[in-house]
């Protein structure tokens, strides 16, 4: 069984569900077509905030419960075994990075 096989990606975001969708709808019509995870909602952030990753600049603000751009690998028993937190959203792991993690995994 290769990683693909384990590997299940979601992302987190405060934005209400309708808001995701209108999100979704418009990743799809930029060209490349739909993501191929789902967007899951966490308006009041409690897994943002139990991962460690909100970003208090946004207190008090319009949209606050904002969190630092972040990727987490977790295990099938949910044991974090890989977390890049950036408060830069322009710096990513690379997808090699990335690969290297799951290739952990087997």
């Amino acid at each position: 069984m290769n990683s693909e096989d384990k590997v299940k990606i979601l992302a987190i975001t405060i934005d209400n569900a309708e808001r995701n969708k209108g999100v979704l709808a418009r990743i799809a019509k930029d060209g490349k077509g739909e993501l191929p995870f789902p967007i899951l909602t966490d308006e009041r952030h409690k897994t943002i905030d139990s991962y460690g990753v909100f970003d208090p600049a946004y207190i008090g603000q319009e949209f606050e419960g904002i969190p630092h751009p972040a990727i987490f690998i977790l295990d099938k028993n949910r044991k974090v075994l890989f977390a890049r937190i950036e408060p830069d959203y322009k710096k990513r792991p690379t997808n090699a990075e990335l690969r290297v993690e799951l290739d952990k995994l087997k």
